[in-house]
């Protein structure tokens, strides 16, 4: 795993939840050079990225949050997916990170 993948898993584990979500809700606006909203309600975050737009339980937060450094990002991805967002898994390192495809360079080091 490189910097990032390390630096990502102690953010999940020590950041506050309404942290983490404006955390990733930020990553998601630079990959996608997209406009994003987060708001936060009393049970739950919704999160727009340019127009579309993605609710989800603060229980949720902590679970995936708790589950996994990309998992947050995974699940709001596939949300977006469902309400017609389009995107290649493969776009970028991060997206690959956030769906677990890893490949392995010609002197083995993974990436």
């Amino acid at each position: 795993m490189n910097t990032q993948g390390w630096l990502r898993g102690l953010m999940a584990k020590n950041m506050g939840d309404g942290k983490f979500v404006r955390h990733v809700a930020e990553c998601l606006s630079r990959e996608f050079d997209l406009p994003v909203d987060v708001f936060e309600g009393k049970d739950d975050y919704t999160i727009r990225l340019d127009r579309y737009e993605v609710t989800i339980s603060k229980y949720a937060v902590n679970e995936l949050r708790n589950r996994g450094a990309y998992a947050l990002d995974k699940m709001l991805m596939d949300k977006l997916k469902e309400k017609g967002f389009e995107f290649d898994n493969e776009r970028s390192q991060y997206i690959r990170y956030c769906y677990g495809i890893f490949y392995k360079d010609p002197e083995g080091n993974w990436y």
